[in-house]
């Protein structure tokens, strides 16, 4: 990806590091901002799971096994591995018949800080169903039983959950499948690079989709209406996707991805955002964004806390020691 620097940050009078990328906005189908090369294909990485969780409803998992709302919107979650998000993985795959033990996400430490040390003090465990994508693999699991696959195969690239999964991502990208590139996630999951263009097409058409075929844009419009209604479920509350979503009040959907991937959707505005920060640098990505959605007006720059949070670097006591530059 060409060096274009998006966020800067200073210590003192001194730059002390810069974030490359690429970002862009798509407003009715064309590109109104951007900077970088937005057409260079990146690893969606959890960015893409509102459309993975696609074929959860379409596979008629989701009626078919009673999925709550609450649960459909932890299917696009990347959660914090609270008690209450690894409950509603569990009970996916209870509804669906199946095991935890066929989840393939692995496992790590609870993203939360608070959820980690809370697991620490009562000396609880993390595994599989507290990974931060045990949702989208619990209704890739229910998919595959609803096609009537062998569940045990549900990550693999053949499995027809994920050739739904690849073609849902070429509709809404708009790039066709033979040059959607592929990759295994961090989760075991196919996962596919865009270009950020697309990516930002993507998430216009996921949250305004009156142009899609009727079905598939009741089903984006269930999805979202699920995230909104439950927004814990698709991170925590303490984290960006949430408090966003929280923030805006019903009027966007975001999605996080590992390595320095973020999107955004404006509902009812045909709007679209994605950026990709090149040295996969999290905060830069969520600078960029957050910047971005207060200039559109979607967010009051006071509801997320705009200046402390994204612009002004402090210290462990608080003291204001240099400044977050973004150079959109």
């Amino acid at each position: 990806m060409p060096h274009e620097i998006l966020v800067e940050y200073t210590r003192g009078d001194r730059s002390e590091s810069q974030h490359h990328g690429a970002y862009c906005v798509v407003e009715g189908g064309a590109v109104v901002r951007s900077k970088g090369d937005i057409e260079v294909p990146v690893f969606y990485r959890s960015a893409c799971k509102p459309l993975q969780t696609i074929a959860v409803v379409e596979s008629g998992a989701a009626d078919r096994f009673g999925f709550t709302a609450e649960e459909l919107a932890l299917v696009v979650g990347s959660h914090d591995g609270s008690r209450r998000h690894a409950e509603n993985a569990a009970s996916m795959l209870r509804k669906a018949g199946a095991s935890p033990d066929l989840l393939r996400c692995g496992g790590h430490v609870p993203l939360s800080r608070e959820v980690y040390e809370q697991y620490v003090r009562e000396g609880k465990f993390w595994a599989r169903l507290e990974d931060n994508c045990s949702g989208k693999h619990a209704g890739m699991i229910a998919a595959s039983c609803a096609y009537g696959e062998d569940p045990a195969r549900y990550a693999e690239g053949d499995a027809r959950v994920q050739r739904e999964n690849l073609e849902n991502v070429a509709l809404f990208t708009g790039v066709p499948a033979e040059r959607i590139a592929r990759g295994v996630d961090g989760c075991a999951a196919p996962n596919f690079a865009v270009p950020v263009r697309a990516m930002a097409l993507a998430m216009a058409r996921f949250t305004s989709p009156e142009g899609l075929p009727d079905a598939k844009a009741a089903i984006a419009r269930r999805i979202t209406a699920s995230v909104l209604a439950n927004p814990d479920m698709i991170a925590g509350p303490k984290r960006f996707d949430t408090r966003l979503i929280r923030a805006a009040k019903g009027a966007l959907l975001s999605k996080e991805g590992a390595e320095g991937v973020q999107v955004v959707g404006l509902l009812g505005r045909d709007t679209g955002i994605a950026v990709k920060i090149a040295d996969g640098g999290k905060r830069a990505a969520e600078a960029v964004i957050a910047t971005l959605l207060v200039e559109l007006g979607a967010v009051p720059a006071d509801e997320i806390g705009y200046e402390e949070r994204f612009r002004s670097v402090r210290n462990r006591e608080g003291s204001l020691v240099g400044e977050a530059r973004v150079l959109l």
